[in-house]
């Protein structure tokens, strides 16, 4: 759906060169596509921001309102150059947010657009085979698009031996957040409630690709009291921050001795090491090095997602003394992170996104009872 016939043209062009897909309609505007899309069979929409009209954001919110099963990507030219919109994008449903090549040679734009546009539409095929064309909201672009298991094949947590863990803590120092598909919303329905105050950093790894997580961070920043930033390799872990994992590399927790006072300090580290879970970020990663610098004094916090990563590391961060709360199934667009930890037995409860951000606060407050609903 784009309103320049070059454009058009050219996107027709590169969907027919990769195969396995066929354009079954174009549009000029938003209220046209919207109107074709009720009549026709369609899996996935490229979908231009700079339309006359009804404008692209407005058509996509129409789209995952109306038609809930079609994936959508989203192109945009220099007009949406704004830093925040991959993350605005995202945070309505997009299943990626592409930016229109600009060169001067067209072969080489039609080449660019098509290696962008390989991994959404493999994301976007996944998906169809999977749940079939009346399935619920896709997954958000991630580097790791692994669906919740069939009963038949899913890890056999439940009759697991049961692992020492220590005592729960009675203060939080650090705050771990592990969250995949549907984490956008969810991290804009929770980061901008906590306040710039709060007693502990807050770690996240969010499963995405390189340089979408700057501009999730800047857009939460934009939105929140509490100071939020894509994390930096060798910059301070402080309380109330809230350090996102760069997309494509794993975020670590290491320790230093401070130069100027001689005191030891807890530092952000990243790694290019191989995916873990199929994943970079991995949740477990970063959780494995949490349980090894904060000593117990742990609270995790386990959200909507694909997969299982963060089973494990939650696992590790109990044998040291942790909290975890799992995101509840209702409230997740993907019940798979938090099923697998909620299956082991590794959670404390249960929480609806609406009531995760009073939670976190009253656990680092050192409420007794941080689990009991006022």
């Amino acid at each position: 759906m784009d309103d320049t016939v070059l454009n058009r043209r050219l996107l027709t062009e590169v969907v027919d060169s990769l195969g396995n897909a066929e354009v079954v309609a174009t549009a000029t505007g938003g209220e046209v596509a919207l109107a074709k899309l009720d009549k026709l069979q369609v899996d996935l929409v490229l979908l231009d921001l700079g339309m006359p009209g009804l404008d692209g954001l407005e058509t996509l919110r129409r789209i995952r309102q109306r038609h809930p099963g079609v994936s959508v990507i989203v192109t945009g030219g220099a007009q949406e150059d704004a830093a925040d919109m991959p993350a605005l994008v995202l945070g309505l449903g997009a299943l990626d947010y592409i930016q229109r090549p600009r060169g001067a040679d067209a072969g080489a734009n039609r080449d660019k657009l098509r290696e962008e546009l390989l991994s959404p539409f493999r994301l976007a095929r996944v998906r169809r085979s999977l749940h079939g064309p009346d399935a619920e909201p896709p997954p958000i672009v991630v580097p790791c698009p692994s669906p919740k298991p069939p009963p038949s094949c899913r890890p056999v947590l439940l009759s697991a031996p049961a692992l020492p863990s220590a005592p729960q803590p009675t203060r939080i120092d650090v705050v771990a957040i592990g969250v995949s598909t549907g984490g956008p919303d969810a991290l804009m329905e929770l980061i901008p409630m906590l306040p710039a105050d709060l007693a502990a950093p807050v770690l996240i790894v969010q499963h995405m690709p390189p340089s979408f997580t700057a501009s999730l961070a800047e857009y939460l920043a934009g939105k929140s009291q509490i100071a939020v930033r894509e994390a930096v390799e060798g910059e301070p872990i402080l309380a109330g921050a809230v350090l996102i994992a760069p997309g494509g590399r794993h975020m670590v927790v290491r320790a230093r001795v401070d130069a100027a006072t001689g005191q030891p300090e807890r530092i952000v580290g990243s790694s290019d090491a191989p995916p873990e879970n199929s994943c970079r970020p991995s949740v477990d990663v970063l959780f494995r090095s949490v349980a090894t610098h904060y000593a117990g004094n742990i609270l995790a916090v386990v959200m909507t997602g694909m997969g299982n990563d963060g089973c494990e590391g939650v696992r590790a961060m109990k044998r040291q003394g942790c909290l975890c709360l799992t995101q509840s199934e209702d409230s997740c667009v993907v019940y798979g992170m938090p099923m697998a930890v909620d299956e082991a037995g590794l959670s404390d409860r249960r929480v609806p996104l609406r009531l995760l951000a009073s939670q976190i606060i009253r656990a680092v407050k050192g409420d007794p009872a941080p689990w009991m609903e006022k």
